[in-house]
C-alpha cells in the first residue's frame, strides 16, 4: 500500500477517534480490516496504530483488549508485543 493510503488511514482513523464517530476499538477493528485487505505487514500496522494513538500505549493497550473480543487474538497478540 503507497504511503499516502496509509496518511489518509491515519489521518481518517485519528479524526473518527477525536471526535468520538467511533470509539476506540472499533477504529482498530477497521485497521486491521483494512490490513488483511490489503496484506499490510504487522510493522506497517504498528506504524498506524501508534499515529492513531498519538504515541498513547495504555489507551492503545486498552482498546486492543476490546478489540481482540472481536477479531483474531494471534494477531493482536503480536501487535500488543510490538506495542510493548
Amino acid at each position: 500500500m503507497p504511503n499516502d493510503m496509509v496518511q489518509i488511514i491515519i489521518n481518517q482513523s485519528k479524526e473518527k477517534l477525536a471526535t468520538k464517530q467511533l470509539l476506540g476499538h472499533e477504529v482498530i477493528v477497521g485497521i486491521i480490516s483494512i490490513s488483511k485487505n490489503y496484506s499490510l505487514n504487522e510493522e506497517t500496522v504498528s506504524h498506524i496504530l501508534h499515529e492513531v494513538y498519538s504515541g498513547d500505549k495504555i489507551r492503545l493497550l486498552n482498546d486492543l483488549e476490546i478489540a481482540s473480543l472481536i477479531i483474531d487474538e494471534g494477531l493482536i497478540q503480536r501487535i500488543i508485543k510490538g506495542v510493548n
